[in-house]
């Protein structure tokens, strides 16, 4: 079955598996709250549930950089 959205049908396209290097931060304190290089949207997804149960009141924002955190 195709995706759909809004009543339009969206395109068949394939996975990547691209690296994603990021770090959360709390958008009003500028705390780095976590950091990681995944190439899996669902490792990202669940270090964001993480970092927001360990961070309730935070507000976190993803930043995608070029490179790890370590060399």
């Amino acid at each position: 079955m195709p995706d759909t959205w809004n009543g339009k049908t969206l395109p068949d396209r394939n996975p990547t598996h691209t690296n994603l290097h990021y770090r959360l931060y709390d958008r009003r304190t500028g705390t780095l709250l976590s950091f990681n290089t995944t190439n899996s949207l669902d490792s990202l997804v669940a270090d964001v549930l993480r970092t927001r149960d360990e961070n309730p009141t935070a507000q976190i924002v993803a930043v995608e950089y070029d490179g790890p955190a370590y060399r």
